[in-house]
């Protein structure tokens, strides 16, 4: 069973547990921390790089442990694709609101590479179809605003 520390994490301070949309709150709330998260590469890539790391690898504990493929209560996956879809992202509320729009519609609906990527194995899956659609929505709203 997953310890105390995994379930935290993969919940993300379990806002994973509300009962409506936690991929969508989860993604909201890490939009509006990263607000205010200054616009500094090295503090920016450190909480990106070690969130993303802690995500992959309590995911490959959760699919040791679970016969669950991807329950919608684990939400690390969506903090980190939001982080992604925002990093470095001018201050401008409407670059974040674009952002945060175009990250979920995208890990919704799941087009092309980002439906292949959640069918990786051993909890990659998990994190990955979240970071490639917070790649392809930092794209296209980098290109608008930077």
């Amino acid at each position: 069973m997953m310890n105390n520390l995994s379930d935290f994490f993969l919940r993300y301070f379990f806002i994973g547990n509300i009962q409506f949309a936690p991929g969508t709150v989860s993604s909201f709330i890490i939009a509006i921390l990263w607000f205010f998260i200054p616009n500094v590469f090295l503090i920016q890539a450190l909480i990106l790089v070690s969130h993303i790391i802690l995500g992959f690898y309590f995911c490959y504990i959760f699919t040791l442990e679970s016969e669950h493929k991807d329950p919608g209560y684990i939400v690390i996956d969506e903090v980190c694709g939001m982080m992604i879809a925002l990093f470095l992202l001018p201050k401008i509320i409407e670059a974040y609101i674009i952002s945060f729009i175009l990250f979920r519609l995208l890990d919704i609906l799941k087009p092309s590479i980002i439906n292949r990527s959640q069918n990786c194995n051993f909890g990659v899956g998990i994190m990955l179809d979240d970071i490639v659609a917070g790649f392809i929505a930092f794209l296209i709203t980098a290109g608008l605003y930077i």
